[in-house]
């Protein structure tokens, strides 16, 4: 995950001002969200995994692991 790391360190580090910037340059680099960044980026920046997952399965633009979210959960 050296992409991964480089991503945060070029952002400034992950902070949840910057969370979903940086989730949308980890998207554009990896194709996906993977699941292990989702539980870095919760360390990181103190929000939860749960918080960042539900946001994450808001918007159809972002993939979670290595399937794509079809369901539109937040009824938009």
């Amino acid at each position: 995950m050296e992409a991964y790391e480089n991503l945060v360190g070029a952002g400034g580090g992950a902070t949840w001002q910057n969370l979903f910037i940086l989730l949308g340059k980890v998207q554009d680099t990896f194709g996906y969200v993977p699941r292990e960044v989702i539980s870095d980026l919760a360390a990181r920046t103190s929000v939860s995994e749960s918080r960042i997952y539900g946001a994450l399965t808001c918007y159809r633009d972002f993939k979670v692991g290595e399937s794509r979210f079809e369901e539109d959960v937040c009824g938009q």
